[in-house]
C-alpha cells in the first residue's frame, strides 16, 4: 500500500495533469453554463394516494439467502411525468419494493444499480441479503427508475419501413464512408423514436431525483441513505446537489465524471475498456496458459489470437454467410470485464468465436458445437467459477432458466436492438405497423445534458478514437443525442450544503474511468471523501467487494457515520484462480490517461446480487 505522501502525490497526478485524451470533447460544450432548476414542491394528493401492496416476486429469493430477512412489498406509486407541470401531462408510475428494518431503523436506505436504465426493485434487498445488517438497520427501498423496468416503461417506437430502410455495415469498426452512414441514420431513427411519445423528455435524472425526494417524502424519512453504482453515482451527485439537507450516508461506486456532462462520460469508455482488456484480461488468460487451450501463454499471443479470431469473424460476414460479428464480440467482451469473476466468461467467448472461424455452421450462428467444443478448452479449474448452461443461455443454443437470467447472460447494445428489430420488420406482414424499441437508456444522457448537434463531430472522434484504442475506440459513434429534438435540463454540480458522500473507485475500472471519477472528487473535494482501490478493475466495489479494505470503509460509514479523516488507497486481492495481486501501472501509480482540468478475497456473490450485476454489464451500451 501506498504511503500517504505516496497517495497525495498519486492523485494529483491524476488530477492536474494536461488535456490530451478528450481535448475535441470540451469543444463540443456550449458557451452558456448549466442552471439549476428550482425544486418543486410535491402536491399532496401524492402523497396521500393509497398504495396497493402485494409481496414480491423476488421475496422468496431472498429468503432463501437469508431466511431471517423481512418480506419485502411491492407496488406501484404514481408520480407526475413533469415535476414542474404536475397538472400539464397524464401521471407516471414508479415501481417500488419496501421492507421496514429489523431492528431499531436508522432511516430509509436506496439503491440504483446502474444504467442509466438500470432496474433497481431487487436490488436493496439483494445488497442487504449479502449483507444481512442492512436489513437489521434500515428500511429498505427499492425502485425501477422511470422509464425502465416496471415502472411505466419509455417507448421508442417506429415503424418496420424505417428499419429496413437503414443501411447496414460489416463492422462498425472499420471506419469507412458506410460505417459512417449507418452511424448517422442509426443515431437519427433512435432519437426519432425515443422521441414519439411525451414520455420521451421527461426520463431524465433530474426528473427521477424528484421521484427519489417524493418516495422519501411518502415514508415519512427526515432525510435519504443510498447506494449506487456507476450511473447511480451520477443519480446520487445530482439528489445530494438538489436536496444537500436530505443526504444521509451515500455511497457511491465506480464513479461516473459527475460534475462533467454525459458526452464526457461516454469519451472515457474507449481507453478505460481498452486498459482493463489489456492489463488483467489478457494477462490473465495468458497466465493460465496451462487451463485454457490454444489462445497463447504472452499478452502480446493472446492479443494477436484475439485479433485474428476477429478478422475471421469478419470476412465471413463480408462473404454473406454468417451473422457473427466482429464488433459483436467486441461488445461481449467489454461487458465481461466489468466483473473479476467473469473473465471465465469472456474467455469461453473467444474461445466460442475461435471454434466458430473453424466450423462455421450453414445457419449462419453460434450453434450447440461451438459452446460446448470451447467449454472443453477450459480446466475443470476455471470451469468452477461458471457454467455451461450459463454459456449456452448466452448464444441462445439453449433456453434459459428465467427472462431475468436472460438478460443477465445475453450481451445487449442499440445496435443489436436495431439489428434484432430489422430483421423482426422483413418478417412483419404490414410497413404501417408500429416497432417498440424497448426503453433506451441514452435516453436519460440526451436529456441530462446539451450534446454537440453536429454529427461529422462525433464521427471524427469515433475515427480518431478507433486508430488509438484499438479494442473498442469506435464504441461511441454517433449518439441519437446529437439529433434529440428536446431542451436538456442539466445541472452545476458543486454539492454546497451537503455532508459528505464516499466514492468508491477501482484503478482500472473499465466503464467509468478512475480519472474522470478522480477529476470529480477535485471539484467536490470538500464534499466527498475518495477511497481508490489499486490493481482492481472490477466495475462495483462496496458490498462482496475484492477489497477487504474498501469493504470495512464503507461498513463503517454505513453502519456508524463514521469516515476516514483523508483520502485513501486501498490494496485488493487476486483475479479469479490466482494466489497473488499482479501489480499494474495504472492511475493510482501516476501513471493516468490525460484528461483536461467485503469480503476480502471473495469471487462470488449472492446470485440475485450477481444477476443484478451482469444485467447491468449486459446492457452496458444500450
Amino acid at each position: 500500500m501506498l504511503k500517504p505522501r505516496k497517495i497525495a502525490m498519486a492523485l494529483a497526478v491524476a488530477l492536474f495533469v494536461p488535456q490530451l485524451a478528450v481535448s475535441s470533447a470540451t469543444a463540443a460544450r456550449p458557451a452558456r453554463g448549466p442552471v439549476d432548476p428550482p425544486v418543486p414542491s410535491i402536491p399532496q394528493r401524492y402523497l396521500d394516494q393509497p398504495i396497493t401492496w402485494s409481496v414480491c416476486s423476488f421475496d422468496a429469493a431472498v429468503k432463501r439467502l437469508y431466511p431471517q430477512a423481512p418480506t419485502t412489498n411491492c407496488a406501484k406509486v404514481n408520480v407526475p411525468m413533469d415535476w414542474a407541470h404536475p397538472d400539464a401531462h397524464p401521471d407516471v408510475q414508479v415501481a417500488i419494493a419496501y421492507s421496514k428494518a429489523t431492528g431499531t431503523s436508522k432511516g430509509l436506505m436506496t439503491t440504483n444499480p446502474g444504467g442509466p436504465g438500470g432496474a433497481g426493485l431487487s436490488l436493496s434487498a439483494a445488497l442487504a441479503a449479502e449483507k444481512t445488517q442492512l436489513f437489521t438497520d434500515f428500511d429498505q427501498l427499492g425502485f425501477d427508475p422511470r422509464g425502465f423496468g416496471a415502472s411505466t416503461p419509455l417507448q421508442c417506437l417506429t415503424t418496420p419501413e424505417k428499419l429496413a430502410a437503414l443501411p447496414t455495415t460489416p463492422d462498425y469498426k472499420e471506419r469507412t464512408k458506410l460505417t459512417h452512414q449507418v452511424e448517422v441514420a442509426e443515431a437519427a431513427l433512435q432519437a426519432e423514436a425515443c422521441a414519439a411519445t411525451e414520455f420521451g423528455q421527461f426520463v431524465s435524472s433530474q426528473q427521477t431525483v424528484y421521484d427519489m425526494d417524493f418516495l422519501r417524502a411518502l415514508f415519512k424519512a427526515r432525510q435519504l441513505n443510498f447506494i449506487g453504482y456507476s450511473y447511480g453515482t451520477w443519480l446520487g451527485g445530482w439528489y445530494a446537489d438538489t436536496y444537500p439537507h436530505r443526504v444521509g450516508r451515500f455511497v457511491i461506486d465506480s464513479n461516473m465524471d459527475w460534475t462533467h456532462t454525459q458526452w464526457d462520460n461516454v469519451n472515457f469508455d474507449p481507453f478505460s475498456g481498452q486498459r482493463r482488456r489489456d492489463t488483467q484480461l489478457f494477462p490473465w488468460i495468458a497466465r493460465h496458459a496451462d487451463q485454457i487451450q490454444g489462445l497463447g501463454s504472452t499478452p502480446r499471443q493472446v492479443t494477436a489470437s484475439y485479433d485474428r479470431i476477429r478478422a475471421d469473424l469478419v470476412k465471413l460476414v463480408k462473404a454473406g454467410t454468417s451473422e457473427v460479428r466482429g464488433d459483436d464480440l467486441d461488445g461481449k467482451i467489454y461487458s465481461v470485464i466489468y466483473g473479476n469473476v467473469r473473465f471465465i466468461r469472456g474467455t469461453a467467448d473467444i474461445l466460442v468465436h475461435d471454434e466458430y472461424t473453424k466450423d462455421p455452421s450453414a445457419s449462419g450462428k453460434v450453434e450447440l458445437r461451438h459452446v460446448d467444443k470451447a467449454w472443453a478448452r477450459l480446466a475443470p479449474e476455471l470451469q468452477a467459477f461458471d457454467t455451461i448452461a450459463a454459456i449456452r443461455a448466452r448464444y441462445g443454443v439453449t433456453a434459459p432458466a428465467s427472462a431475468a437470467a436472460a438478460a443477465a447472460v445475453s450481451a445487449d447494445s442499440a445496435r443489436s436492438i436495431l439489428a434484432d428489430a430489422r430483421e423482426a420488420a422483413v418478417k412483419s406482414p404490414s410497413s404501417d405497423a408500429v416497432v417498440n424499441l424497448g426503453a433506451i437508456g441514452t435516453t436519460v444522457r440526451c436529456n441530462d445534458t446539451a450534446w454537440n448537434t453536429d454529427p461529422k463531430f462525433y464521427l471524427n472522434e469515433a475515427d480518431r478514437m478507433a486508430r488509438k484504442y484499438s479494442f473498442f475506440g469506435y464504441m461511441n459513434g454517433v449518439p441519437m443525442c446529437a439529433f434529440w429534438k428536446y431542451k436538456p435540463q442539466d445541472r452545476k454540480l458543486d454539492l454546497k450544503g451537503s455532508p459528505r458522500l464516499l466514492m468508491v473507485q477501482g484503478e482500472l475500472d473499465p466503464a467509468t474511468s478512475y480519472e474522470g471519477a478522480a477529476r470529480t472528487h477535485q471539484d467536490t473535494s470538500k464534499a466527498t471523501r475518495f477511497v481508490a482501490i489499486d490493481d482492481e478493475g472490477q466495475h462495483g466495489q462496496y458490498v462482496g467487494s475484492a477489497s477487504a479494505c474498501a469493504e470495512a470503509i464503507g461498513d463503517t460509514f454505513v453502519f456508524t457515520g463514521e469516515l476516514p479523516a483523508r483520502d485513501k488507497v486501498c490494496g485488493t486481492t487476486p483475479l479469479p484462480a490466482e494466489l497473488s495481486v499482479y501489480p499494474v501501472n495504472g492511475p493510482v501509480n501516476g501513471n493516468a490517461i490525460h484528461l483536461p482540468r467485503s469480503k476480502s478475497g471473495s469471487q462470488k456473490v449472492n446470485p440475485l446480487l450477481q444477476q443484478a450485476l451482469d444485467t447491468i454489464a449486459a446492457g452496458a451500451l444500450r
